[in-house]
């Protein structure tokens, strides 16, 4: 069935089990089922690991059958919302509590008022005890000061101790009279999203009050939550007493299980989800893609299952938006690929992405970005080191590095992160490679400037975005542009023996038209872009296979006896003096560039005329702006006549 989103609750039973995790849950089940009481088990992961899913299904397994064990579920989460920290305590216990009674109250021939009483009398001498310690007492982050003041005896109020042993009485008798019955089996949810010195003095009081026979608690807790939790007590942890935070952990939990995030069959859960959003069209969805998909996947957001569908649902809103807004063409392919890469650093790496979004060509990152952020210096014996490693020998892969250096999450991961960027310039540049009439990006600039726009619909770190002109729709201003250039284009190209084609079916990133040189065609790619104050109107000219890629020095591969034959040093220096020389005579907002990529073990030589405005339509339709603009368009193509391939 179709759908546009993912929703993200947990898995019921039953469910398809997307990432593999069945076998895990069947051995907690028959370890349960055997288990020595009482036991406590810790269920941790990260926040959107999967514990409440795989809870669910052990309830199923052992709870929802006659011969099974009286599943109590409490959430903490809702018993935490609109109240105080004290009353969270206390509202917890007290729901445990209530869903024990109505259990037992299901056997008529159990006396339960002595329980009831006890249970009442207890939450008074806690009301009390709370009292005198002061309202602020029970969260001042001490775990137990609150549990110990609940151990308080009178003549009239039952005791924490006392409610324990009666609690002991009523569940041994429950069970006695039920052969069928296993137990009691209690699953404590969603502790992690508590304040965690409350959550480690919720573990006190379980401990304290229903370790009990016939009893098996599950809780969805990770250690660092106890450690957060014990941290005004102890202090930050340190290899020093590292064995406190440890010991008071192992005291409340006889059996930690960590859910298996590192194991995850994430293929099903991301590829089936993307086929049941119809994310891809008919037929693009093919091995290789899916492979893609699933590496990207591991780069960034991992296995984590909520992180998964925040990309996921992140990636069908902007589809939707994409279709609504070019109705005449549906985004290829390529296009969601990219996309998917750009998503995905936005949700694990928001510093690169807000990196990204102020410098989308990362092959080009330079001085500039260290400036801008302020980047911590690589000494000489480290930049040799990095020049060594395959992932960081170049210059951008090195500010790539620094970069991480700024978060340890990124520093530990730079190797990956490296990893990810690379294969993101691998797509784009087989991307450019393959046909040369189709509508998509193709330089690096323009693919990650047109990913990372589409991306910013979903980014909540609006709060670091500089002002910028007015968004401009692409599509609709290239046609505008179109329209007033495309027949003076060819006509005037003609007149100085430069043949021009258009042959472009659907108009999107880019305007496209392709220069005939002998046989073979160049891409002419006119593209429009948005900064802060204004509009950057660009032509693009590009030659792939100029020289062999031999070395990863542009100069010294002119040099070699291949490039030497095809006179492509020459060729290459008329065109920058041509470039210099028309520089001269541009108006002050034009100016020209040009830049070498490798791509296919070749040496790609672009040139770039840009124009900026403050007013993009308005220079369409201005016709002494385009007068010049045309001029200059001219003398560009002359300016890279011979950058070609082959020198023929």
């Amino acid at each position: 069935m179709s759908t546009s989103s993912i929703i993200d609750v947990p898995k019921k039973a039953g469910d398809k089990d997307q990432l593999g995790i069945d076998a895990y849950k069947n051995g907690l089940t028959g370890f349960i089922n055997t288990a020595q009481t009482p036991l406590t088990i810790a269920i941790q992961g990260e926040w959107g690991s999967g514990k409440t899913s795989l809870m669910n299904a052990i309830r199923h397994d052992l709870c929802e059958n006659e011969n099974g064990f009286y599943g109590i579920w409490i959430n903490t989460w809702e018993y935490s919302l609109l109240t105080d920290e004290y009353n969270t305590m206390t509202n917890i216990i007290q729901g445990i509590i209530s869903s024990v009674i109505q259990v037992l109250e299901k056997d008529k021939n159990q006396n339960l008022e002595d329980l009831k009483k006890k249970a009442v009398g207890f939450f008074k001498a806690a009301a009390r005890s709370a009292a005198k310690m002061g309202a602020n007492a029970a969260t001042a982050g001490i775990a137990g000061d609150a549990t110990d003041a609940f151990f308080e005896a009178s003549d009239k109020q039952s005791s924490l101790r006392e409610l324990h042993m009666e609690l002991q009485k009523q569940i041994n008798q429950s069970i006695e009279s039920n052969e069928k019955a296993k137990g009691f089996l209690f699953f404590i949810d969603d502790l992690d999203r508590i304040n965690p010195p409350v959550a480690v003095q919720i573990l006190e009081l379980l401990k304290n009050i229903f370790d009990l026979e016939n009893c098996i608690f599950m809780l969805a807790i990770d250690y660092d939550v106890v450690v957060k939790g014990l941290e005004p007590k102890f202090g930050k942890k340190t290899p020093e007493n590292e064995r406190e935070f440890r010991s008071f952990f192992e005291k409340i939990i006889q059996l930690p299980f960590t859910m298996p995030i590192g194991q995850y069959r994430v293929e099903d859960l991301i590829i089936d989800n993307l086929k049941q959003l119809h994310y891809f069209n008919e037929g693009e969805l093919t091995d290789d893609i899916s492979n893609t998909i699933v590496d990207i996947s591991n780069l960034t957001v991992g296995s984590n299952p909520r992180a998964i569908k925040r990309l996921l649902n992140s990636l069908s809103l902007v589809r939707s938006i994409m279709l609504a807004v070019e109705k005449d063409s549906k985004p290829t392919a390529f296009e969601q690929l990219i996309n998917i890469g750009v998503f995905s650093i936005q949700i694990a790496y928001p510093l690169l992405s807000r990196v990204l979004e102020r410098y989308p060509d990362f092959t080009a990152w330079n001085d500039e970005v260290v400036e801008t952020f302020k980047l911590q210096a690589i000494d000489a014996d480290l930049k040799e080191k990095l020049s060594k490693n395959e992932y960081f020998d170049e210059e951008w892969e090195q500010i790539l590095y620094q970069l991480c250096q700024r978060e340890n999450f990124l520093s530990n991961r730079a190797m990956q992160i490296s990893r990810l960027f690379n294969t993101l310039k691998s797509i784009i540049e087989h991307n450019a490679s393959n046909g040369t009439n189709d509508s998509n990006d193709v330089s690096l600039l323009d693919v990650m400037t047109n990913a990372i726009q589409v991306a910013s619909v979903t980014s909540y770190d609006a709060a670091n975005e500089e002002p910028k002109a007015k968004e401009i729709h692409k599509s609709g201003f290239l046609k505008g542009l179109r329209t007033r250039i495309k027949d003076t284009l060819i006509q005037q190209a003609a007149s100085k023996n430069i043949t021009i084609l258009y042959e472009q079916k659907a108009v999107k990133s880019n305007l496209t038209f392709l220069v005939q040189k002998g046989e073979h065609r160049y891409r002419l790619d006119f593209s429009v872009h948005t900064s802060a104050k204004e509009y950057r109107i660009q032509v693009r000219y590009g030659s792939w296979y100029f020289v062999k890629a031999i070395h990863s020095d542009f100069q010294k591969n002119l040099e070699e006896p291949e490039a030497k034959g095809i006179n492509a040093k020459a060729r290459f220096e008329g065109m920058l003096f041509k470039m210099e020389e028309l520089n001269k005579e541009l108006p002050e907002n034009y100016e020209l560039n040009h830049y070498v990529l490798t791509n296919d073990k070749h040496n790609t030589v672009v040139a770039t005329m840009n124009v900026k405005t403050p007013n993009a339509w308005g220079f369409i339709k201005e016709e002494q702006e385009l007068e010049v603009y045309l001029d200059k368009l001219i003398k560009f193509l002359g300016a890279v006549e011979d950058i070609k391939i082959g020198g023929s």
